[in-house]
């Protein structure tokens, strides 16, 4: 449920902003300079780095704190094999 709610807000939110993206300068066409114009697409493209690099390097967050808790699942599964094998032995 809760992935379902986070990518109906994430596609909602993206077409929105892409709505928003596309219109602005076809609305603003007429009123601004050429130059204007171009500062404003810069800053569109800025802003779509910037909030693909958020998502990047979150994802890559989540991606190493899942690697790091199959580390310690790991190494906690290998130290229960331990203690068992050598409380197998002291009681043999």
């Amino acid at each position: 449920m809760k992935k379902l709610l986070k990518g109906f807000v994430l596609s909602l939110t993206a077409l929105a902003v892409g709505y928003i993206a596309i219109s602005l300068p076809f609305s603003l066409f007429s009123t601004l300079s050429d130059r204007m114009m171009e500062i404003i697409f810069m800053a569109e493209i800025v802003i779509y780095l910037i909030t693909g690099a958020i998502f990047l390097i979150a994802s890559e967050k989540k991606k190493e704190e899942r690697i790091k808790s199959e580390a310690r699942h790991s190494a906690r599964r290998e130290k229960i094999a331990r203690v068992q094998r050598d409380w197998y032995d002291l009681a043999a």
